[in-house]
């Protein structure tokens, strides 16, 4: 028959870990897993267990309750504790009070052996009750009995014949103490007088075997004790044994399953020494067999199964009345490697702390006396010897600058200060003379055990040489602004969408004019007499995807057509910059008049003797080269001179005996025809060699022509060599310049705050005429005037929004949608035109949105107040509708309205800045222009749905920001 376990446990893992160590040990049984007291006693009643395993504490109830409900369900029923942590003395408790054993979950290994001693047990009681109750019900037993004791009993050989003491002893129902039918309590009556006589007989041999009983009981009862006993040291996690003079084990408890890796039966009656380690053995034997009673301990090493070693802290009582030595070995090997890695631990602080790269100390009690420092600090103050004085007494110097102030409130509070590039002065000589140190540094409260603050810790950097350098950059800003704007070159840098933000004079007589900062995008100047077809200026209006996506459309020839009609010839030059990721975030572009030049072409058509004299005399190295073999045909004088080869051995050779060899291949791919596009001209930069040997970099442009009746190409180049590095220095200047460009965004960002505050006085002032005025004129007047003001107030608004909306980042946090909407709603309640509209909005919140909120507001704001603005004024009935949800991924929006609407013609351009419709209401133009704007920051997207007369929907999508 299969072994029914009943486990109560509601841990997976301890679960499978107990299921794991059954199966090793039984090939047949059937458990039964119960997660709550219903299903136990459920489980007790159906199940009917031969065995309980339960976890000593549960989440919602007890194991203790789970044995007392065994306790009153099935008494007989062995029950095993499997607990993670249980005291010494609640398992005492528990054996106790009837619990079988408990085992711990570190050592399940010793589980099924516990469960089989325990069955074994419940199967051994269950036979010795069942033979009590046989003991009176066999009447041929009883006979046998009888007969066989028959000479103790005293009993003669007619009494043997009558049936009347045996009728006696198996008619009484043990439970009701009553004769069970009539006949025998006849027969009991009619023998009594005989039995009388034989009763008396029986009296000592039952109080004799009364006698006998109350010994075999007392005899059970130690036994129980001596098992209790034993459970209670096998249940220890320490090793205790005893052993013999010779040094033999005599008893282990099952601690040596998991200390030593032996079963207690592999070392009963083997000598203790042959596993203590070989230099430990003859400490343990005069330490331990040659003495009194007495204690004694000892440190040894003990040499397990598998032949690793663990050191055990012993402790030995000697017995010399029994010759016998009791010892308790705790295992004390983790104690020893902790002890080891601390000290590992503290030196390894210790070298970090002294050779760290920052300036370390750490500051006790409240008067902040040095206690650590490293060499580094001592160099930064320039002392020796500080450790046990205070702050005060190493740095007074530090007392007027507020040092100390900081070092109480950190002491105090135990928050952190924090100081970024912070002047602090020295006085590391002791002379006086106060040095000046920029620090970055760190106070931060030090805790002990019990968290009270009892120190400070500082880490400090000495940022002196960033900061130096930086303010020295700052000072030479200026100058480099000022050489941009010197410089003879046309010269004008822009962000990545391609707007204008910096210009030299050089450029404004380029142009013939001066071009919007931030408004005028970079290609504005190329008139369409430009050889790039009428599409394609539209795709630059992104200048990064411009270089990165076909730069030839830039560095192609262009015509500037100046105001007054004059047209110029120029070769752009754009120059990118790039961020850390290496993403465009603009460029500096130069543009080269090349006017003259073509002009000198022009002349080179007309006549062959004026062209070869320009050939000949071109200030600028120029050849004419085969299309097929690039062999020189024809070379002018300072190509002559630049290079230094003779005129003769220029003819003898080929264009690629000019480039190094890294550049052959390159030359050879981009000289094909079919490789040059339809203008029939190229432009390039190449590096070129000379006679002896240097590499200089170039500007080529070549032209494909006809010469002496074949096909031939010919080349100018431009040695750029200075030129590339003051583009390198026109990049880096561009950089520091944009940097001036942001702060004159906040300039207009200051300025526009300034002008709001004459715009409050006023309206105050135009309430207040309201108020105390009766002439309707005057009343009439006041309102045009605070119509005109709330308009300039809005402009003004809608700078501010539009300058912080590109000046700062990102503040992310959670909106509370339906109330937003709700008190933008109500603060636009109290304009004119907000009377009589009937407002609705269902917004339904399924996960919370997030983006910033300031951005948020201005976006609705203005499309509200545009709804409000732009109603029918006759008509009843008017409303606006703000509808959404929001996701995890989106919020949706949709603001809809009953007005005017807005014709599809404008759709696009009422995004565009300053783009206003034509009517009676006044606005200022840039609204939707900053509405559009802010979207896109928010990485969001705006549709419109409107015609006129119809009302406007402007649906809104906006990326939901969750951190």
């Amino acid at each position: 028959m299969k072994t029914k376990i009943l486990i109560a446990e509601q841990d997976p893992a301890d679960i499978k870990a107990i299921l794991h160590e059954l199966k090793d040990a039984y090939s047949s049984f059937i458990v039964e897993i119960v997660y709550s007291e219903k299903e136990y006693e459920s489980a007790i009643y159906n199940f009917k267990p031969d065995i309980i395993l339960s976890n000593y504490s549960f989440p919602s109830f007890n194991g203790m309750a789970l044995f007392t409900l065994k306790q009153k369900m099935a008494p007989t029923i062995p029950f095993i504790f499997v607990t993670q942590t249980i005291a010494v003395e609640k398992a005492i408790k528990l054996i106790k009070i009837g619990v079988r054993d408990v085992v711990l979950k570190a050592n399940l290994n010793t589980l099924a052996r516990k469960v089989k001693i325990a069955l074994q047990e419940y199967k051994q009681a269950g036979e010795n009750f069942q033979r009590t109750e046989n003991v009176i019900i066999d009447n041929e037993q009883w006979d046998t009995f009888k007969i066989a004791n028959s000479d103790v009993l005293k009993i003669t050989d007619k009494q043997l014949q009558k049936d009347s003491l045996l009728q006696k002893f198996i008619v009484v129902d043990n439970e009701s103490n009553t004769f069970k039918d009539e006949r025998t309590l006849t027969t009991f009556k009619q023998n009594s007088k005989e039995e009388e006589e034989t009763t008396e007989m029986i009296r000592p041999a039952i109080k004799e075997n009364k006698k006998a009983t109350e010994k075999i009981d007392t005899q059970i009862s130690c036994q129980e004790q001596l098992h209790n006993l034993t459970k209670i040291l096998d249940f220890s996690m320490e090793l205790i044994y005893s052993c013999d003079e010779e040094g033999r084990f005599l008893a282990v408890n099952k601690a040596s399953e998991y200390i030593l890796g032996y079963q207690n039966e592999d070392l009963i009656g083997k000598k203790c020494m042959d596993f203590i380690s070989h230099e430990d053995t003859h400490d343990v034997l005069n330490a331990n067999f040659n003495t009194d009673i007495q204690e004694n301990t000892s440190n040894k090493v003990f040499i397990r199964k598998d032949g690793s070693k663990v050191r055990m802290l012993l402790s030995a009582v000697r017995d010399d009345v029994h010759k016998v030595t009791y010892f308790i070995g705790r295992v004390i090997t983790e104690k020893k490697n902790i002890q080891k890695a601390f000290e590992t631990e503290r030196q390894r602080f210790c070298n970090l702390f002294s050779q760290a790269p920052s300036c370390m100390g750490i500051l006790k009690g409240p008067d902040h006396i040095f206690e650590l420092a490293n060499e580094l600090y001592l160099q930064l103050i320039g002392k020796k010897n500080i450790i046990g004085k205070t702050v005060k007494e190493v740095l007074p110097e530090l007392e007027t600058q507020g040092i100390f102030e900081f070092l109480d409130t950190v002491y105090k509070t135990g928050e952190t200060f924090a100081a970024s590039e912070m002047l602090v002065k020295f006085d590391r000589h002791g002379n006086g003379k106060l040095v000046d140190v920029y620090l970055n540094f760190i106070y931060q409260a030090n805790r002990d055990s019990d968290n009270n603050i009892d120190g400070i810790l500082v880490f400090a950097n000495d940022v002196t040489e960033q900061v130096v350098s930086r303010k020295k950059i700052e000072e030479r800003e200026k100058m480099y602004r000022d050489l941009i704007h010197k410089l003879p070159v046309a010269t004008y840098s822009c962000d990545r969408e391609g707007r204008i933000t910096i210009y030299n004079k050089a450029a404004v007589a380029l142009w013939g004019r001066e071009p919007k900062i931030g408004k005028d995008l970079w290609y504005d100047s190329w008139n369409m007499h430009h050889n790039i077809n009428d599409t394609e200026p539209r795709s630059l209006c992104s200048l990064a995807e411009a270089l990165t996506e076909d730069a030839s459309n830039l560095t192609r020839e262009i015509i500037i057509e100046r105001p007054n009609g004059e047209k110029r010839n120029v070769l752009p030059y754009p120059v990118p910059f790039r961020n850390a990721k290496g993403q465009i975030t603009g460029a500096v572009i130069v543009l080269a008049d090349i006017t003259e030049m073509k002009l000198a072409q022009k002349q080179l058509k007309k006549s062959e003797k004026k062209y070869r004299y320009l050939f000949d005399n071109n200030p600028m190295p120029m050849w004419i080269i085969d299309l097929v073999t690039f062999k020189f045909l024809a070379v002018n004088k300072i190509a002559i001179a630049h290079y230094g080869y003779s005129r003769e051995e220029f003819l003898s050779m080929t264009a690629l005996d000019i480039r190094p060899n890294d550049d052959k291949n390159h030359f050879i791919k981009y000289s094909d025809s079919s490789e040059i596009n339809k203008s029939n001209y190229n432009r390039g930069k190449w590096n070129h060699i000379r006679k002896d040997g240097s590499v200089f970099p170039v500007e080529i442009i070549a032209h494909d022509i006809i010469y002496e009746g074949s096909p031939a190409r010919l080349i100018l180049s431009n040695d750029i060599t200075d030129r590339t590095k003051a583009e390198i220095n026109l990049e880096k200047r561009n950089r520091e310049l944009l940097k001036t460009n942001s702060e004159l965004d906040k300039f207009v960002y200051s300025v526009s705050h300034d002008l709001r505050s004459p715009l409050t006085s006023i309206l105050g002032l135009l309430s207040f005429i309201e108020t105390e005025s009766q002439e309707p004129d005057t009343i009439s007047h006041a309102e045009m005037i605070r119509s005109s003001v709330n308009r300039l107030d809005d402009f003004i608004k809608n700078i501010l929004n539009y300058s912080r909306n590109n000046r700062t980042g990102l503040e992310v946090e959670q909106i509370p949608l339906h109330k937003t909407v709700a008190d933008i709603i109500n603060s636009l309640q109290s304009t004119r035109d907000a009377k009589g509209i009937h407002y609705k909005i269902e917004i339904t919140e399924e996960q919370p949105f997030y983006t910033d909120k300031l951005r948020f507001n201005t976006i609705l704001e203005n499309l509200i107040s545009n709804a409000i603005k732009y109603q029918k004024k006759e008509e009843i009935g008017r409303y606006i509708k703000i509808t959404g949800y929001s996701d995890p991924e989106n919020l949706h929006l949709s603001i809809a309205d009953n007005g005017i609407g807005i014709d599809k013609e404008y759709h696009q351009k009422i995004y565009e800045m300053f783009f206003r419709l034509s009517g009676k209401k006044n606005g200022s133009g840039i609204g939707l222009y900053i509405v559009k704007d802010t979207v896109e920051i928010l990485q969001g997207s705006i549709d419109i749905k409107s015609d006129k007369g119809t009302g406007t929907t402007f649906i809104l999508t906006l990326k939901n920001l969750k951190p």
